[in-house]
């Protein structure tokens, strides 16, 4: 059982404090997360210290129109610098792989878990798929990243922003606001809120996710070894592969929160994919698409070649801001 705030338990031998955001979906993959770790660790006590992060608290406008993702991590980790938590549970694609908005170089991901599910789902009452949707239709996110695909597939669609938890971007759609939203898979899943009546998650050629989508960061401080040493027990090296390389392609183009940036890898069979799709800056067509594979010894050779495509075809061009 994960306790929240709770006093120090005499006797006990080891509490760990996670830091985690206070929406649905924060504490229930917090929770995930701290119940792994007691189960790896006899006699270990994780308990949950809520923090309210900036992008908790902005709901009405785009992320990207004050700072993007890391709004979700810029508390957490500053918790974590004043060491009032031992660690933190990001979801993956919200922490910043340029322009951080705190000085984490006292900080380390020291372990990423098996990942969920990474692909989008489409949340519908009249359509299964994108291109059942009615001519016209009004879809709902703030994703300048599913924005691009969206538009590239169906430019007849009317995109509309999006905020709110999981929970509320459901109610929203069921209230009639939107015909279709699209929502990340995996929070969907972790939130329990699942539901194949109006739900089809949508195919990787249609939608590719953003990098580290699905995928947990557990972070805690550099220094702090026995912390290190206790969140690897529940670390997959093969996550952290795949989400490296989609990472890696976020820096090399200098990805910021205006950037539609897609990026997954995945392992199939000894080898591993990278498939990346990068739109025009603001969330327009058109979009770039390469991939590349190689054998998972030798994974920087896919990455090598996804770049150097990436180049061959100046997808920075289409992420500079325009001329004025």
């Amino acid at each position: 059982m994960v306790t929240q705030n709770a006093p120090q338990a005499q006797g006990s031998s080891r509490k760990l404090l996670l830091g985690a955001r206070g929406s649905l979906l924060s504490r229930l993959q917090s929770g995930m997360v701290a119940e792994s770790l007691q189960k790896a660790h006899a006699g270990l006590t994780v308990e949950l210290k809520i923090v309210t992060t900036t992008g908790d608290r902005i709901q009405d406008k785009p992320l990207h129109e004050f700072g993007g993702k890391g709004l979700f991590t810029k508390e957490l980790e500053q918790v974590l610098l004043k060491g009032e938590a031992d660690f933190a549970v990001h979801s993956y694609k919200d922490v910043p792989v340029t322009m951080p908005l705190v000085d984490a170089s006292a900080l380390v991901i020291a372990a990423t878990p098996p990942r969920e599910d990474p692909r989008d789902v489409l949340v519908s009452t009249v359509a299964k798929s994108i291109a059942d949707l009615p001519q016209g239709a009004v879809v709902g996110t703030s994703s300048l990243r599913r924005a691009a695909q969206l538009l590239d597939a169906r430019p007849d669609l009317k995109i509309e922003p999006l905020r709110g938890n999981v929970d509320t971007r459901i109610r929203k759609l069921k209230e009639g606001q939107y015909q279709a939203v699209i929502l990340a898979l995996a929070g969907v899943k972790r939130a329990g809120l699942f539901d194949a009546t109006l739900m089809t998650p949508i195919g990787m050629d249609v939608l590719l996710p953003a990098a580290g989508q699905g995928a947990l960061a557990l972070q805690c401080r550099r220094d702090s070894s026995d912390t290190l040493n206790v969140l690897r027990a529940i670390h997959d090296h093969n996550t952290t592969v795949c989400v490296d390389m989609e990472r890696a392609v976020v820096q090399h183009l200098g990805g910021d929160c205006h950037s539609p940036i897609a990026a997954l890898a995945t392992i199939d069979r000894g080898d591993v994919h990278l498939r990346v799709v990068v739109g025009t800056r603001g969330g327009k067509p058109p979009v770039v698409r390469v991939s590349g594979a190689a054998p998972l010894a030798h994974a920087n050779n896919a990455l090598r070649d996804v770049l150097q495509a990436l180049d061959k075809q100046h997808a920075r061009k289409l992420l500079e801001v325009p001329a004025a």
